[in-house]
């Protein structure tokens, strides 16, 4: 029985109003002749339109169609009318013996209409237009963007001899199976017997996803003029010639109609079947139906399978070690759909046959036993598989292992593991990420610690034995590694000791004598000498199980003696009136200075003078160095702080003598910011008032020729610092006149 599994995606409709819906799935329009009345035909049209009615969201058939009419011979627009929907029926899902359908459900809308058509020396051209396809089409570009037209043809010749056009006797199957024969008798009855052709022809486009009646709305209204456009098939792939891949390929056959093939790749493929209809070799009409063909895998109510170590085709097969009474599972499906089974299995040139669902088989020696599993034998939904049992000798794994307890070196593994028949292979797992092949390897652990060590062995019948063991590996290193090896640097000297040594880890006890009377702990520990010096450094290092070994690096740590750069400065408070100040060197051990006083100056005096050009921050720097080499350096932050000065008068005589005619304040207002003076007479009434710490009061009020008698008034200035501190003064201005 083959592995099928029913599965259906289906196509895409569209509401009547403007929804850019995708799930139309096929559709056709066939006519029938009903009377002549002088030049006039009347025509009874039928249009079926298929639609996915699962999809979420999926819009409904139109509640009327809009159908429209040309003459395609000299291209002229007849008419465009609605056709309201008449019947809506569920298609029955697809039965198939042996094979579990899904629960799918196309919906068939049926449109029919009457329409008297004057006879013409040219072909009517019935069409309807709607938007859009299903996006998971497999063979077309863009699917989800391509809607589609369905169209009839009414030629000269057919409307002279009162034709009926062909009429499709079904619908094809929603799904088909992958990798299983085709065979869909596509064909159409014709009511005069006319000869049908069949051919794979063009699938058309039509509508858009747009809003309005013009061809980019999802329902053009009318149906906009042909000819229409044509779906692209996603090529070399696919082409409305060859719309499926398969082997062989599926094709039509232009006589019967029938469509045949095995399709091999699973998807949803758009399919375009032209039915032409010729009465003494003339061309009388022409109906076009696009539909989709859903190929999926496809599953059977009867499966045979059972629990297998290996499964090549058909075939099944089932490992005992060591044990020749062999338990098999049977996992085959569907349970209820089993009426008959049986176990045939040749042992000693016999058929021993058993019906026990999960059987126990007992085998009489060590060797390869064929057989079959039967189900339902006989009968059109029938399963066979066939059984192949090896009963194979056991494998006992074991090893043992040797090495150095306290010293660091290889450990040597030799195998011990036995089996009646012979040992083929060895996996070595060493739990450090390394592997081996080889019977007897050596390895080298990186670390110290517990090592589970894992022995997979197996025979040259396949069987396999497991065994882990711990090692408890501790050893001391051999040789103590500590960088670096030799150290010159200056007090306090900060010395890293990087301890390179293997195997060590947390749980080894070590000790560390840095030579100055210092003692440290840790695998890789940091130590500073704080005096100069030659110094020798020991270590001891004890492994858990009490391995021990030490080392000595003696004269490796020479400190030499350091200086620390350090300085002070005088005035403590500088400003934009006291900008120089004086610097005054306090590092120890110091014989050469480099003074930086910010971008600005550079001086290798000890104790330079440095006049700042202007107010601000400065970042001071002081870089020492001693007669060893050594060298340190300091950084210092120096703020010469922006001030101003300002002080008001107590008297004024504004006489126009040129003296002392104007009141205002004196000093430095470089850098005042938010300046405000105001004057207010003995009643409080503002009199004057300026922004401008340079602009006077001429006694007037508000400077506008109304002159203040003579008197005491307020004065109220208020201002902010250049570095927006606030400040305010008040005093009394005499006027004297």
């Amino acid at each position: 029985m083959k592995n099928i599994l029913l599965l259906i995606i289906l196509g895409i409709m569209t509401t009547p109003s403007v929804i850019f819906a995708k799930h139309i799935v096929g559709g056709e329009i066939t006519y029938r002749f009903l009377s002549q009345n002088g030049t006039t035909n009347k025509y009874e049209f039928t249009m079926r339109i298929y639609r996915d009615c699962y999809t979420r969201g999926g819009a409904p058939l139109d509640p009327t169609a809009n159908i429209g009419i040309y003459n395609i011979t000299t291209g002229r627009y007849i008419e465009g009318f609605g056709v309201p929907l008449s019947t809506d029926i569920r298609i029955p899902a697809p039965t198939y013996p042996c094979l579990v359908p899904p629960d799918i459900c196309v919906q068939e809308g049926l449109y029919v209409w009457e329409k008297e058509l004057p006879i013409i020396d040219g072909t009517y051209l019935i069409l309807y237009q709607r938007c859009c396809r299903n996006e998971t089409i497999t063979n077309i570009v863009r699917p989800g963007d391509v809607g589609a037209t369905y169209t009839v043809e009414i030629t000269a010749l057919s409307q002279r001899l009162k034709n009926n056009s062909p009429v499709f006797a079904k619908f094809p199957p929603t799904v088909i199976c992958a990798n299983e024969p085709l065979n869909f008798d596509h064909s159409a009855t014709d009511a005069e017997g006319d000869q049908i052709v069949y051919e794979f022809c063009q699938p058309l486009s039509g509508g858009g996803k747009f809003g309005g009646n013009d061809c980019t709305g999802v329902i053009p209204s009318p149906p906009c003029w042909p000819p229409a456009g044509e779906v692209s098939f996603l090529q070399p792939e696919y082409s409305y010639l060859q719309p499926l891949s398969g082997d062989p390929i599926v094709k039509i056959n232009p006589v019967t109609g029938r469509i045949t093939g095995t399709p091999l790749v699973i998807g949803q493929f758009v399919v375009g079947v032209c039915a032409k209809e010729y009465r003494n070799g003339q061309l009388l009409s022409i109906i076009r139906r696009d539909f989709q063909f859903n190929v999926a895998e496809c599953k059977p109510t009867v499966r045979a399978s059972v629990s297998a170590d290996t499964v090549i085709g058909n075939t099944y097969f089932i490992k005992a070690c060591g044990d020749k009474a062999v338990a098999v599972n049977n996992k085959s499906l569907e349970f209820a759909n089993i009426s008959d089974f049986s176990f045939n299995i040749n042992i000693a040139g016999q058929v021993q046959v058993f019906k026990t669902w999960q059987p126990i088989i007992n085998f009489p020696d060590t060797g390869v036993y064929s057989g079959n599993l039967l189900l339902n034998p006989g009968t059109q939904c029938a399963d066979t598989i066939y059984l192949v049992f090896k009963i194979a000798p056991s494998v006992k794994a074991d090893f043992f292992y040797s090495y150095d307890t306290c010293i660091a070196g290889p450990i040597a593994f030799r195998d011990s593991s036995t089996s009646l028949g012979p040992l083929s292979n060895w996996s070595w797992n060493f739990n450090d990420g390394q592997v081996s092949s080889l019977k007897n390897p050596s390895h080298l652990f990186a670390t110290p610690g517990t090592k589970n060590i894992t022995l997979t062995v197996s025979n040259t019948l396949g069987c396999t034995g497991v065994l882990q063991k711990s090692i408890r590996w501790l050893p001391v290193p051999p040789l103590l590694v500590i960088e670096p090896s030799t150290f010159n640097g200056c007090s306090p000297a900060k010395v890293f000791f990087n301890n390179l040594s293997k195997p060590i880890d947390s749980t080894y006890t070590l000790k560390w004598n840095f030579g100055d009377g210092g003692m440290g702990s840790g695998i890789s520990p940091t130590y500073t000498y704080q005096n100069p010096g030659l110094y020798s450094v020991t270590l001891d290092v004890t492994s858990p199980i009490g391995c021990k070994t030490s080392a000595s690096f003696p004269s490796w740590i020479k400190v030499r003696q350091g200086t620390k750069a350090d300085f002070d400065f005088m005035p403590k408070q500088l400003t934009n009136f006291a900008n120089t100040a004086t610097f005054q060197d306090k590092s120890t051990f110091a014989t050469k200075w480099q003074w930086f006083f910010d971008t600005k100056g550079y001086s290798i005096l000890q104790n330079p003078t440095y006049k700042f050009r202007d107010t601000g921050v400065y970042r001071v720097k002081l870089a020492v160095t001693n007669q060893f080499a050594c060298t340190d350096t300091i950084f210092k932050l120096i703020d010469v702080i922006p001030q101003v000065t300002y002080f008001l008068p107590t008297a004024f005589t504004p006489n126009s003598d040129g003296l002392n005619d104007g009141f205002r304040g004196k000093g430095f207002v470089e850098g005042m910011r938010d300046f405000d003076m105001r004057i207010f007479n003995r009643w409080g009434e503002k009199i004057f008032q300026t922004d401008n710490p340079l602009e006077e009061w001429n006694g007037q009020r508000f400077n506008k020729g109304e002159p203040s008698p003579q008197g005491v008034y307020l004065c109220v200035v208020t201002y902010k610092t250049p570095r927006g501190q606030s400040e305010e003064l008040k005093t009394y201005a005499t006027l004297l006149r």
